[in-house]
């Protein structure tokens, strides 16, 4: 696949193996393969023996970051995997979904943003209060790459949600989607991992929550979402405990 790059707009589109030898390259030129470095040269993504200047930061994030993140969005139509780097200027990998990636800096404060943009998440109806117990195989389903187990996932989600007649019957018409954000980071002596995830159906939306339990579906609102997807994010005071520039900081998994 081609490597398109834009120094001016600092757009950096490519496919995984020239992303892996991009990063390679910027830590060890001399073990990075050398076919593909001619691709990324020739895109201009690479010259004088060193990644092109507007790329340095995020690289910089891939190769140092504070917490790595991963935004997995699932539907009818398709899986895409976002990967980001929290770092004080993060990067971003979006998935194009036709075996490329859009890959840049980004300023740390607008990751929850892009976050948001990359999940489609938007003011929904607010469903009546329930809640429905949901199998993790069923979640794993949703998330497949298989068509069919996507499809059977659908199936069962549309059964699931009884509770909600307006959400079973979108489901079914296949205007869903899933959406579940991972992060793991280092603070202090410990990694903490904390994920959000949430059921789009056009009639609503819903939060996976988990509990002695399980996990199960609840209704919850884009405005709760956003909130959710700030706070699962590392804290100052965590990113200063792994830098050592802090003094009282705490890690607590959610």
């Amino acid at each position: 696949m081609s490597v398109t790059f834009d120094a001016s707009t600092t757009r950096l589109r490519l496919d995984a193996d020239a992303f892996i030898t991009l990063v390679e390259y910027a830590t060890d030129p001399e073990g990075a393969c050398e076919d593909v470095v001619e691709r990324l040269s020739d895109a201009g993504a690479v010259a004088d023996g060193a990644p092109h200047p507007v790329l340095r930061n995020a690289l910089a994030a891939v190769t140092s970051s504070l917490g790595s993140l991963q935004v997995l969005v699932t539907g009818p139509d398709g899986v895409r995997l976002h990967q980001a780097w929290v770092a004080f200027v993060s990067a971003m990998l979006t998935d194009l979904a036709d075996g490329t990636y859009d890959f840049a800096a980004l300023s740390t404060e607008f990751v929850p943003t892009t976050i948001a943009q990359l999940t489609g998440l938007q003011a929904r109806p607010r469903l009546d209060a329930a809640s429905a117990v949901v199998d993790e195989s069923l979640l794993d389903d949703l998330a497949s790459n298989s068509v069919a187990a996507r499809t059977a996932g659908s199936e069962a989600l549309a059964d699931l949600l009884a509770p909600w007649p307006r959400a079973s019957a979108a489901v079914r018409a296949g205007r869903w989607q899933l959406s579940v954000v991972d992060i793991a980071f280092q603070a202090r002596d410990r990694t903490v991992v904390r994920r959000l995830a949430w059921v789009d159906v056009d009639a609503g939306l819903l939060r996976v929550e988990a509990d002695e339990h399980g996990p199960a579906l609840v209704p919850t609102t884009s405005t709760a979402v956003w909130r959710a997807i700030v706070s699962i994010l590392p804290t100052d005071a965590e990113t200063d405990a792994q830098t050592g520039t802090g003094t009282d900081a705490s890690a607590q998994s959610a």
